[in-house]
């Protein structure tokens, strides 16, 4: 089981596919606040109950005393995403949660189709970054792989352009017409790309900064989804 803590992302999750077990409400938060909440559980019969605030600590204190306490996220299979016709991003050393909620959440507001994470050395669906993400992980499919370059190769064969974000590269991302279908591989800030991940990219981009060296994965990837959704809106 997992759970997923905060108002707004709770309510994501109830209007999502997601099967949710339980509601639980802390007993001294302002019933007022959370009337959405009560009469989404009851239209879609998830029972809900009340209970103390030192039980929600116990899974952050951003909970805003609601929890919903879900089945083990599905992931959605490589396969469904290879046959989509727009924008997917590839995440490569990924490990901060909150990094990889952020990128969803910017993903999903651009109109990106899905995204993909390695089942190893990755940050994954969980409390963290579904609370990051503000419930946009319960509405873009996210697969996980182990072999990424073995994905990207996937996705070559159907047709679609890679493109990686590398701060050394040349090109700036504003000089890329990027087709329909693009899968964006972004890497971590300290480490990049990995080698050959990087070698099976079609091409390479910069985004142009001031005096700053990088920056945060997130940013970048809000940028370069931004960047994509210009030139496809």
């Amino acid at each position: 089981m997992d759970v997923v803590i905060g108002k707004n992302p709770v309510i994501e999750a109830l209007n999502s596919s997601l099967q949710i077990n339980r509601v639980s409400f802390s007993k001294d938060i302002n019933r007022k606040e959370i009337q959405e909440i009560i009469k989404l559980c009851e239209e879609k019969k998830v029972p809900y109950n009340w209970v103390d605030r030192e039980k929600l600590d116990e899974h952050g204190k951003a909970h805003q005393g609601v929890m919903a306490l879900i089945s083990s996220v599905d992931y959605a299979s490589l396969y469904s995403l290879i046959h989509k016709e727009g924008l997917i991003i590839l995440l490569d050393g990924i490990t901060d949660p909150h990094n990889l909620g952020a990128i969803i959440r910017s993903a999903h507001s651009f109109g990106a189709q899905g995204l993909v994470i390695a089942k190893r050395r990755s940050a994954s669906l969980d409390a963290i970054s579904f609370k990051a993400s503000a419930g946009a992980a319960a509405h873009l499919p996210v697969a996980r792989v182990s072999n990424l370059k073995d994905a990207i190769d996937s996705f070559k064969s159907k047709g679609y352009w890679v493109y990686g974000a590398d701060g050394g590269a040349r090109t700036e991302i504003g000089q890329i017409d990027f087709p329909k279908k693009t899968l964006l591989v972004m890497g971590s800030e300290d480490k990049g790309i990995s080698r050959l991940v990087e070698e099976a990219c079609d091409e390479l981009f910069r985004i142009p900064m001031g005096e700053f060296e990088s920056l945060n994965v997130s940013v970048a990837s809000g940028i370069a989804c931004y960047n994509y959704y210009l030139q496809h809106r």
